[in-house]
This record gives structure tokens, C-alpha cells and sequence, in this order.
């Protein structure tokens, strides 16, 4: 019963606060640690690599030759078959608007006349629809220069005569192949030459007649007929 009462007393004072309870143990308070590695000493790490990197110098790297590439050899020179190749020389001969006119003469008319300047001669239904056909009077001869370019380039002899209206400024027009050395093509090649050619109209009584047929005939050897 006394045990009991004591027992009372000591709960009432330990309630009451008069009687402090002490820890377990020495008394002593604990402390806490870590084992593990500090965290900002991890991350000094890989900031040191890159300035070690930064720091060490960089090797520059060999940059590759530039491939050599060998010069092209010169195209093959192109050989067309009835293509005649001209020089500059016979090209610029070939302008007939820098070739100054010459004074027509005598001589140089093709066929019938009567005088320097007189063609009233002609050949009557000679011509296409029974027309007059007269002989051609140059203004100036063709060159060998305009006439090479549209001549066989194989022939060399042979001769070719065409018919041709006078047209207006000395002109033909209108031409057409009436004989030539059997197999020459001379006579087409004047045709598709005449438009460089320079021929005076026929004259009756003094008057130039425009639109009247003219003759003429060119010979590879000779060069124009007389």
C-alpha cells in the first residue's frame, strides 16, 4: 500500500513539473554526417576538363589538295561535206555593199548589144510566155568570192545559164535554170546566187525596161560568158 502511495506522489510531481525526466543515455547530443562526396566538388570536374581543353592547344588540321583537273582537249575540226571554208579575205570580199560599182563597158555585156549603155537587141519568144529575152548587162561582174559559197566545190569546169527578171535598183528576181554541163548543179548554184548579182534592165529607145527577162551565162573556167 505505501509503494502505491509513493507511486502517486511521483506522478502527480512528474505531471506537475516538479520532477524533470532526463534523456536516455550520457547526456550528450548527437550529430549527422555524410559520407557522400560533396556536391560542388563534383561540378568543379567537368568545368575544369573544358578549360584544360580550351587551354591545350589546337592542332590544325591538314586541309585536303583541291583535285587537278587536266585541260580539255581542243574539239575535232568539223568536216561537212559541200561546205567550203572562206578566209576573212574572201568573206569580206564577199559584202557587195562595200564594192563600189564600175563604169559599164562594152566588153563586159553578156550577149547581143549595140554600144556601151544599148541592149535593144534581144531574142524574141525566147523567153517564158513567148516574151523577149535579152543578154545581161553587169552593172558589176560577180565575184569569185559571192559565187564560192553556192557553186559545186568539186567541179571544176563546167558551165550554167539562168534566166532572170530585172528588177528595180539593178536587181533580178525571179530566176530560173534553163542548161548547164550535164550533173554540174552550176546552174542552180547561180540561181541561189542571184541575189547578189547587179544588172542593168534592157533599154529600148533609151527607156530601162523593169520586169524584162535577161540571160546569164558563167563558166567556172572563164567566169562570166561575154
Amino acid at each position: 500500500m505505501a509503494l502505491l502511495v509513493v507511486g502517486l506522489l511521483i506522478w502527480v510531481l512528474i505531471k506537475m513539473g516538479g520532477l524533470p525526466l532526463l534523456p536516455p543515455g550520457d547526456g550528450r547530443s548527437l550529430s549527422t554526417f555524410d559520407v557522400g562526396e560533396a556536391g560542388p566538388a563534383q561540378d568543379e570536374r567537368p568545368k575544369q576538363r573544358e578549360q584544360r581543353q580550351q587551354e591545350r592547344p589546337q592542332q590544325a588540321r591538314p586541309r585536303p589538295a583541291p583535285p587537278v583537273t587536266e585541260p580539255l582537249p581542243p574539239p575535232p575540226p568539223i568536216d561537212l561535206p559541200g561546205v567550203i571554208k572562206l578566209s576573212r579575205a574572201d568573206f569580206a570580199g564577199s559584202d557587195i555593199a562595200q564594192v563600189a560599182p564600175t563604169a559599164p563597158s562594152g566588153s563586159a555585156t553578156a550577149g547581143a548589144g549595140t554600144g556601151a549603155g544599148s541592149s535593144d537587141k534581144g531574142i524574141a519568144g525566147a523567153a517564158p510566155g513567148g516574151e523577149t529575152l535579152y543578154a545581161a548587162e553587169w552593172v558589176r561582174e560577180p565575184t569569185r568570192a559571192e559565187l564560192v559559197t553556192y557553186l559545186p566545190p568539186r567541179q571544176e569546169s563546167g558551165w550554167g545559164t539562168i534566166i532572170c527578171r530585172t528588177a528595180e535598183r539593178n536587181r533580178v528576181e525571179d530566176c530560173r535554170e534553163t542548161g548547164e554541163t550535164p550533173g554540174s548543179n552550176i546552174a542552180r548554184g547561180l540561181r541561189r546566187a542571184s541575189w547578189q548579182f547587179l544588172v542593168r534592165p534592157p533599154r529600148v529607145n533609151g527607156k530601162p525596161l523593169i520586169g524584162a527577162w535577161v540571160s546569164i551565162k558563167f563558166d567556172l573556167t572563164v567566169g562570166v560568158a561575154k
